[in-house]
């Protein structure tokens, strides 16, 4: 009896023996995995912010060589006033300046090449250039048929003294004659709202406000006339 009792002691200090091992040995392997996992975790976040560096970098240098290459093309726009075959001579609000012309130098006009001898005086041209080893080298001329002169403006208010066809006499609220304006097809007529109306809406002694450019002449050109009140029915 006591032999049995010694046995099942025996048999039970096994068993606690082998539990207490297999436990002990999952835990470690469990460690083990954790370990690995946040490791493996570790390594990808790391990767991740490497990749996001590396992108945030990228586009550093990209923007950094748009602003270099921003920085690094001027284009002014100017009047000319002579032209050879070595020169433009132009002006514009900084004063006159002479362009040296050379064959590596594009002369275009609507999109095509073409030659010096097509650039006349009073063409508007648009001169383009880079600094190269810190020196500004011209690279193209655009030449424009738009006249960019600034014109005279003129704004005033007054009633219809008399209107035509193609102008109109305009009678000031201050003192003086009255102003003669003409039309034309890009003319802009507006009711009191600002809403498009046509030339006929208009009358003698109707309250306007004009808006006109000097042309090449000297005369003035009506950009908008605006109706200070309601038209009569």
């Amino acid at each position: 009896m006591k032999l049995s009792n010694n046995k099942t002691k025996y048999k039970n200090w096994f068993l606690a023996i082998t539990c207490g091992l297999f436990l002990l040995s999952t835990s470690i392997v469990f460690a083990a995995n954790s370990s690995d996992s946040a490791q493996q975790k570790q390594e990808a976040e790391n990767s991740t912010i490497d990749n996001i560096k590396k992108v945030i970098q990228e586009k550093k240098t990209e923007l950094g060589t748009v602003g270099a290459d921003l920085r690094t093309e001027r284009a002014c726009l100017a009047k000319v006033t002579r032209v050879s075959q070595e020169t433009l001579t132009v002006n514009n609000y900084s004063g006159s300046k002479i362009v040296p012309l050379s064959e590596d130098i594009t002369i275009q006009k609507k999109g095509k090449d073409i030659k010096i001898d097509d650039v006349v005086i009073d063409n508007w041209v648009g001169i383009y250039s880079e600094i190269v080893d810190n020196n500004l080298k011209i690279k193209k001329i655009i030449v424009y048929e738009k006249d960019f002169t600034p014109k005279n403006k003129i704004i005033t208010i007054g009633s219809i003294a008399d209107i035509g066809k193609d102008d109109l006499e305009i009678m000031p609220r201050t003192s003086g004659e009255n102003l003669h304006f003409s039309f034309t097809k890009k003319t802009s007529f507006q009711d009191y709202k600002g809403e498009t109306v046509e030339l006929s809406d208009f009358y003698k002694d109707l309250q306007c406000l004009i808006v006109a450019f000097a042309d090449q002449n000297g005369n003035y050109v009506v950009s908008t006339i605006k109706a200070l009140s309601s038209f009569e029915k």
